[in-house]
């Protein structure tokens, strides 16, 4: 079969227009996709180098989970959160705020928080996230729609909208 130049022209323009068109396509996913993904609450760590992004806080029955990424701010920079959880530290520095109500991290059946048991996050110019945390606790009543939570070495996030599950 011989194939005339205005024919591979023609080919070649058509495929060029659709890579653009997917090019396009995708472009407007990741836009969705970032919009759709926006932070529900944020602050910044004691250090400066990331801020703390609230991207989850689901109530399922009895149980809420909140998770956090962190998002560099300044690159190639080591920040401890935490080193461990004392009984003092768990009962005041690790909580979720629920109208008046404090409600502390649910416990494994070892007393262990459902937590991550320290939290040092690594800033990277390249990367975009240095790390991540995540808690569970008992989950407030129904009527209650947003919450703060406060965790060492992270501004208290505040108005975290929650989804029910």
């Amino acid at each position: 079969m011989k194939v005339t130049r205005a024919a591979t022209k023609i080919f070649t323009l058509a495929t060029f227009l659709a890579v653009i068109g997917l090019a396009q396509t995708a472009s407007a996913q990741t836009q969705i996709e970032a919009a759709s993904t926006a932070p529900l609450a944020t602050g910044l760590t004691n250090g400066g180098a990331a801020e703390a992004q609230v991207i989850e806080a689901v109530r399922h029955g009895d149980i809420l989970t909140i998770k956090l990424r962190f998002k560099p701010l300044v690159a190639d920079k080591l920040e401890r959160i935490y080193d461990s959880i004392s009984r003092d530290a768990y009962e005041n520095s690790f909580y979720v705020l629920a109208g008046n109500k404090k409600h502390l991290l649910l416990t494994d059946n070892n007393d262990q928080p459902l937590t991550n048991p320290n939290l040092i996050i690594k800033t990277s110019k390249d990367s975009l996230i240095a790390g991540s945390w995540h808690g569970r606790f008992p989950a407030p009543p129904k009527d209650i729609t947003e919450v703060s939570l406060t965790i060492p070495g992270v501004e208290t996030l505040d108005a975290i909208k929650l989804t029910d599950r």
